[in-house]
């Protein structure tokens, strides 16, 4: 049978896929390129949210639905403060404007075709879809394989959760501060808080979120936000407009980025996840514009493993948080507390974002549990050795 050829076909449309297929249209250099973009779905429905923070305006910037200064954040202990992001703003991204900006300016290059057809298989630069089978002369972009996680040699938990977005009877929400974390809720010897998003006084996203390493039925998830919204919120009469899933991997598990000659894994696939947090669409975009950049050099048609050398620092600070988190070596709610009671909200997102200097990690490895994490950092070390 025939198949259809192009220079680079993107298999899996989410937030990897077409932010990849965004740069190389933006690339002067790429955009004529012939590029398939192939996903299962139409991608107009708003079947998801994005947050994350910036210091300056990125390449979404147009999408940002709402972007905030300041976060709430209610603790163990009776802690609750408004923190101040500054430099940062708290920005936030509804898929259906992600997509709708995204394929119209793809729409405008005849050289990039969307695909909406079931993905069976990509190996070695063959796609096998529902609608057939297509051929990348040069690349795959992969972003559909999903791992199990399941590994016992490493640490590996979930991020999980439900959410609703209501609309109250009268004023409920600050639609000025989001919740980043609101710990006023049932621990059950795991992760569990409430994050907000308020639209308006009377509209937001209200989400109930665990981390944990197994799964719970749905209920548990409702229950927990009706409690919430009845006897924190105070709202007993509310609608719910939209529901929000999600599953996100929160693990040091490695992943396979170049599984053969002609594929690039990208997004969860590629391990873009930050493994101690769960955020990806920063670092989603910062690993892609590097991959572009790369891509733009002809002599570097396929970037190579050596190309991207994880800091081995950081993601053993990564591997310590988990551990202390998978076998609970203190209560999470307090871990969360200690970290943004005692540093600058600025301080603890440049931490996350991998940008922090020796000095100011070692401010941050000081205002945690210490002998709940100096038990982690050790039993950490012992397992990394093991493996090699």
């Amino acid at each position: 049978m025939r198949k259809d050829s192009f220079d680079y076909i993107i298999a899996g449309g989410g937030l990897a896929g077409l932010s990849l297929a965004f740069y190389l249209n933006e690339s002067e250099h790429l955009r004529g390129k012939k590029v398939l973009i192939i996903d299962r779905d139409a991608k107009r429905r708003n079947d998801r949210t994005w947050c994350f923070w910036e210091r300056e305006p990125g390449a979404f910037e147009e999408t940002v639905f709402r972007r905030w200064p300041t976060v709430r954040f209610h603790g163990a202990q009776g802690f609750s403060a408004s923190l101040d992001l500054g430099p940062y703003s708290y920005k936030m991204i509804r898929a259906a404007d992600f997509y709708r900006f995204v394929l119209e300016k793809i729409a405008a290059n005849r050289n990039f075709t969307f695909l909406q057809s079931e993905i069976v298989s990509a190996e070695n630069g063959t796609v096998n879809t529902a609608a057939g089978e297509f051929e990348a002369r040069e690349l795959v972009f992969e972003s559909f394989t999903r791992k199990s996680y399941d590994d016992p040699r490493y640490r590996n938990l979930f991020q999980h959760f439900r959410g609703w977005v209501i609309e109250t009877g009268g004023a409920a929400f600050d639609p000025n501060e989001p919740t980043l974390f609101d710990f006023r809720v049932a621990q059950m010897n795991e992760c569990r808080f409430v994050y907000i998003l308020p639209f308006s006084a009377s509209r937001a996203l209200v989400e109930f979120t665990i981390f944990s390493d197994n799964l719970p039925d749905k209920s548990v998830y409702e229950e927990n936000l009706r409690s919430y919204i009845e006897n924190v919120l105070g709202q007993k009469n509310y609608e719910i407009l939209e529901t929000e899933t999600g599953l996100i991997p929160m693990s040091d598990e490695p992943h396979v980025e170049f599984p053969d000659a002609k594929t690039i894994r990208i997004g969860t696939a590629g391990g873009y996840v930050k493994p101690s947090t769960g955020y990806s669409f920063t670092r989603t975009q910062n690993r892609l514009q590097k991959l572009v950049g790369k891509l733009e050099n002809p002599q570097n048609q396929r970037p190579k493993t050596k190309d991207r050398r994880p800091n081995v620092w950081k993601s053993y600070l990564d591997s310590v948080l988990l551990d202390v988190l998978l076998t609970k070596k203190h209560a999470a709610d307090e871990v969360f507390t200690a970290l943004f009671s005692k540093n600058p909200a600025a301080l603890v997102l440049k931490f996350l974002d991998e940008e922090t200097s020796p000095a100011e990690d070692l401010r941050i490895m000081k205002s945690v549990p210490l002998p709940a994490f100096s038990r982690a950092a050790l039993e950490t070390a012992l397992k990394n050795l093991r493996r090699k």
